[in-house]
């Protein structure tokens, strides 16, 4: 046989094997499913060749089951008038979900503590954007005041309506910055560190209801050896403090209705830790704004566990809400990339979790997110797919849900809001004005559900 026809015939024989290969059914060993054999993907078109990877739809809630006194099932379904986003609730009736959340709202008058919730974003809650408005209507219908959580000398409190702020002295240290010492991070992702003498004043702002004055001013802190924390609250004399050596998050606690707090450092050493502090009513709801710019919230699962069980203990949580997806649903990322975010999320979501074991969490998702298209601007079909793997996040996380592309308005929602001026051109972020028309959406579906909560709390008292 010469060259020519045994080169011919071993080409068909390979011809003929991966033909043979093409038509097999797929396969699965091991319970991996094996990549379909096609000697044409380099002809076919991508979307041809090989089957799309599709998000899949969330599993649907469990419906809400009532039981009345004796154990029997009591006749029970949620309403969600129109109009209103509903807030799914995968726990099916387990810890994690909102019924915790609802509790402490039904208790709110007689808890000996506010009713606080951690509200966890990137950037587009920055400078306290929607959550003031979101504070603001919760202690409208519930009572507080104060603005909750702010940083010890952070720049970005020049951004914030709600709080003014001067330091000097104090050096910010943020987990998406270099250098930064993970060990050493509080529950806000930054810690700071202060020289001596440094001094951080804060004083509420009157540029919306409730956050002008307050009651508690807690400070927190870490520090190995004892440092000397004088404190002035309003016009009050000065009062020192001096700290225990200690390896665990502590707390300073200044009581009294006050409208300004300043905290000097003295004896301060290079371990000396600043987190930041807590401008709080001793009743009503507290909203604490944790944004990170840049962050996807996965950082979150890097925050050492004794620090988090250390203010879970120093500053209960009634409600953890996980709102994160503007620097994962960007051009050209992919759905098995946008899959893999969402394993780390989970990680996440079950860190907080290990330490705050009874709270409400409830995962928000991204918002609509445009871009300029041939079509004109539209909502990139990034953000249709990460709302899709969110909801299923909640799912396999037994958690609450809140489909906040779909409450701003869906498709191109954000583009009717730059046309009003009420978000930047970059077509991602809100101005305060945006904020508000959002809180205004989000905000009805919280008591949508909490009377759905009542409700079945009536029927099962019967």
């Amino acid at each position: 046989m010469n060259q020519s026809v045994r080169t011919f015939t071993l080409t068909g024989l390979v011809a003929a094997g991966l033909l043979l290969m093409h038509e097999l059914p797929p396969l699965n060993i091991g319970g991996t499913a094996l990549r379909h054999v096609n000697i044409l993907s380099q002809l076919l078109p991508e979307h041809m060749s090989e089957q799309p990877d599709v998000v899949p739809a969330p599993k649907v809630p469990r419906p809400v089951v009532a039981k009345n006194k004796q154990g029997k099932a009591v006749a029970f379904k949620e309403v969600w008038p129109k109009g209103v986003e509903p807030i799914a609730d995968f726990s099916a009736g387990k810890a994690g979900g909102m019924d915790a959340f609802y509790a402490k709202l039904s208790e709110v008058k007689q808890l000996d503590r506010p009713v606080r919730i951690a509200y966890f974003g990137d950037s587009f809650i920055e400078g306290d954007i929607l959550t003031s408005n979101l504070r603001e209507l919760f202690q409208q219908r519930f009572g507080g005041s104060g603005v909750g959580w702010v940083d010890c000398g952070t720049p970005l409190s020049a951004f914030r309506r709600t709080v003014k702020q001067q330091y000097r002295g104090v050096r910010e240290f943020s987990v998406v910055k270099k250098p930064f010492d993970k060990q050493r991070q509080g529950i806000a992702q930054r810690y700071y560190v202060p020289a001596e003498g440094a001094q951080v004043t804060t004083q509420g702002s009157g540029a919306l209801p409730y956050v002008a004055s307050w009651q508690c001013a807690r400070l927190f802190l870490r520090s190995p050896q004892p440092i000397r924390v004088t404190v002035e609250a309003n016009d009050q004399p000065a009062s020192v403090h001096l700290t225990q050596p200690s390896d665990g998050v502590q707390m300073i606690e200044t009581r009294g209705l006050m409208r300004s707090v300043r905290y000097a450092f003295s004896d301060v050493t290079p371990r000396t830790t600043l987190f930041g502090m807590a401008l709080e009513s001793n009743k009503g709801v507290i909203l604490d704004n944790f944004s990170m710019r840049g962050s996807s919230g996965v950082q979150l699962g890097q925050i050492p566990q004794p620090t988090l069980s250390s203010f879970a203990r120093l500053r209960p949580y009634d409600l953890i809400v996980v709102h994160y997806g503007i620097n994962a649903a960007v051009q050209g990322n992919t759905l098995p990339l946008m899959r893999s975010y969402m394993k780390r999320m989970k990680r996440a979501i079950e860190h907080l979790r290990a330490s705050y074991p009874m709270a409400s969490i409830l995962v928000v998702s991204v918002p609509d997110r445009d871009q300029r298209t041939a079509d004109g601007i539209t909502t990139m079909k990034e953000v249709k797919a990460l709302v899709g793997l969110q909801a299923q996040l909640a799912a396999d996380c037994g958690v609450g849900f809140l489909n906040l592309y779909q409450a701003m308005g869906g498709e191109s929602s954000m583009k009717r809001l730059v046309d009003r001026n009420l978000a930047n051109k970059d077509y991602t972020h809100l101005s305060f004005g945006g904020g508000k028309q959002v809180a205004g959406k989000v905000f009805p579906s919280f008591m949508a559900g909490f009377e759905n909560y009542k409700r079945r709390k009536a029927l099962e008292l019967q």
